[in-house]
C-alpha cells in the first residue's frame, strides 16, 4: 500500500466511459408467481344474420343463443378447410343422382 501512496501523483486519472449494459428481455421468462389473466372485450361487429352491432361479450354470447349458434372447437375450423369441399362434392353428387332419379320416373310412367 505504500508504494501506491508514494506514486499518487504519478498516475494518470482518466474517466472511464459510462458502460450501458444491454436491457434484460423478460418475455422469454415464465414467471412462477400466479397472477390475475384480464380478458378484453370484443370490439363491435354487425351480426351476420341480422345486420345488428353487437358490442362485447356479454352480447356476442346472447346473439350466438339467440341464433342457435356456437364458437368454433379448437380445430373445427382446419377441418372445415380440410375437408370441406369432399363434403359439398359429395352432397351435389347425391342432389344430382336425386334429381337424375326423379326425371327418370317422369319419364317411365
Amino acid at each position: 500500500m505504500t508504494a501506491y501512496k508514494e506514486n499518487y501523483d504519478d498516475i494518470k486519472w482518466t474517466a472511464v466511459p459510462h458502460v450501458r449494459k444491454a436491457p434484460v428481455d423478460y418475455s422469454s421468462k415464465r414467471s412462477h408467481l400466479a397472477a390475475p389473466y384480464v380478458l378484453g372485450d370484443y370490439k363491435p361487429y354487425a351480426c351476420p344474420i341480422t345486420g345488428k352491432t353487437v358490442d362485447g361479450r356479454k352480447e356476442h354470447r346472447d346473439n350466438l343463443e339467440a341464433h342457435g349458434c356456437r364458437v368454433h372447437e379448437k380445430g373445427e375450423f382446419e377441418d372445415v378447410k380440410k375437408n370441406g369441399k369432399k363434403r359439398i362434392e359429395a352432397s351435389m353428387d347425391a342432389a344430382i343422382d336425386k334429381s337424375v332419379d326423379a326425371i327418370a320416373r317422369q319419364i317411365d310412367f
